[in-house]
């Protein structure tokens, strides 16, 4: 039903020069009119005679919207429905490829609603695989339809979507002018709208990387602030996880180990084993870039590798995890142990984004130092600084400058 009846209220709505905003007013939020429009939300008896009186319909041709009448539609019904039980169960492979043929289908209908969504739902389902190439691609082709600038809600899940494929790639300043974007756009929306909060999240995310600290902090109080009026669980713990992440990167330790606590409480494994492990496997990231490396930081690097030992994982995520055991194992004084530990991380090192590919030639150096290979470590330093450059993070880069700089001084 939602295919057919998303298009034709999204007709109605602008034959009649209405915005969403105007649409719902007073009784819908906008963003519920954009996935009633999209066919995320199917619509009961009662909306259907509340948005056919304010568009001047009778309630009948509103009802009559409900069914599929040809086989284009009932095969986009299908290939919607199997997309996304893939997704839900995490065969994000097939979802993506059947997302793929929904969209194809979309088309044949001239259905503009429909292939937003379906492209939506392929793009997620390809940052899922880690394959953020083509990620950003179909990210990016969302956001350029024209039917994304008809609605503010798409417009700020579309912007979202590219800051976050960017994000994934290691490009960060373009990430960032993405979620700023996606921003100013969502404050449109009401404070607690999940499509804001997103924002809100990439925003976080890409300011925290890039290593502009303080303007991160500021977004995270207006997170906070965001969740604090009655988010989901889930999403609270994801929100306290980015403040938690900031916190650390500030080096505000109890700040950080508070809100991954907070967050810890939220994200369970029963309720999405592998948000769990992800959680897990960054907030062992964060504790031993601000040098935790108590035992409940080697205990978050084990629930992580036991969930992905059970769910699996895409193959940039299974290096990210060696990537983390491996400094655990350097700041704990077994630099050799380490090396070991990178070597298969190095051997497929083009699966990891710009940034993270900095953080193994940049770990590899450090180890290599302690082992006193000071000479073999300077390349792994010169294609350190290469690569947070290109990622954008300036901080970072200067670090590798650093250590080289240490390293050629003493050889003098």
């Amino acid at each position: 039903m939602g295919i057919k009846f998303g298009e034709k209220l999204r007709q109605a709505r602008l034959q009649n020069k209405m915005t969403q905003a105007q649409l719902g007013a007073g009784k819908y939020s906008t963003s519920y009119i954009s996935l009633l429009e999209t066919g995320s939300r199917e619509p009961t008896s009662e909306i259907i005679t509340e948005l056919s009186r304010r568009l001047g319909l009778d309630r009948e041709t509103m009802e009559s919207w409900n069914t599929p009448v040809s086989a284009d539609e009932a095969e986009f019904v299908l290939l919607e429905h199997r997309a996304r039980q893939s997704y839900t169960a995490r065969e994000y492979t097939d979802a993506e490829t059947t997302a793929t043929e929904a969209a194809a289908v979309a088309l044949r209908l001239k259905n503009s609603s429909a292939w937003w969504n379906m492209m939506f739902l392929r793009a997620e389902s390809l940052r899922d695989q880690g394959r953020f190439d083509e990620y950003r691609l179909v990210a990016e082709e969302v956001l350029s339809h024209p039917l994304t600038d008809e609605s503010l809600a798409l417009k700020v899940r579309a912007e979202t979507l590219v800051a976050n494929a960017y994000l994934g790639l290691g490009k960060l300043h373009i990430a960032v002018d993405h979620a700023l974007t996606a921003v100013e756009l969502g404050r449109d929306l009401p404070g607690d709208s999940l499509i804001y909060i997103g924002s809100l999240f990439a925003l976080v995310a890409s300011l925290a990387e890039s290593g502009q600290l303080d303007e991160a902090w500021r977004t995270c109080q207006t997170l906070s602030d965001a969740v604090a009026k009655g988010a989901p669980s889930q999403t609270a713990g994801n929100a306290y996880w980015a403040i938690g992440n900031v916190a650390f990167k500030r080096q505000d330790i109890a700040a950080g180990l508070a809100n991954h606590q907070l967050a810890a409480q939220r994200l369970l494994p029963a309720s999405d084993i592998e948000l769990w492990a992800r959680f897990n496997k960054a907030s062992a990231s964060m504790r031993l870039s601000a040098g935790v490396v108590e035992q409940e930081t080697l205990q978050c690097i084990e629930k992580a590798e036991l969930a992905l030992s059970v769910i699996g994982g895409n193959p940039s995520e299974t290096l990210e995890l060696h990537l983390i055991r491996a400094r655990w194992l350097h700041l704990n004084g077994q630099p050799a142990e380490a090396l070991e530990q990178l070597k298969p991380v190095d051997e497929d090192r083009d699966a990891l984004s710009q940034h993270l590919q900095g953080e193994l030639d940049l770990l590899t150096a450090r180890c290599l130092v302690a082992t006193g290979r000071h000479q073999d470590a300077l390349p792994h330093l010169s294609r350190a600084q290469q690569a947070f450059a290109s990622a954008g993070s300036p901080d970072r880069a200067s670090l590798a400058i650093e250590l080289a700089t240490e390293i050629r001084s003493a050889n003098r």
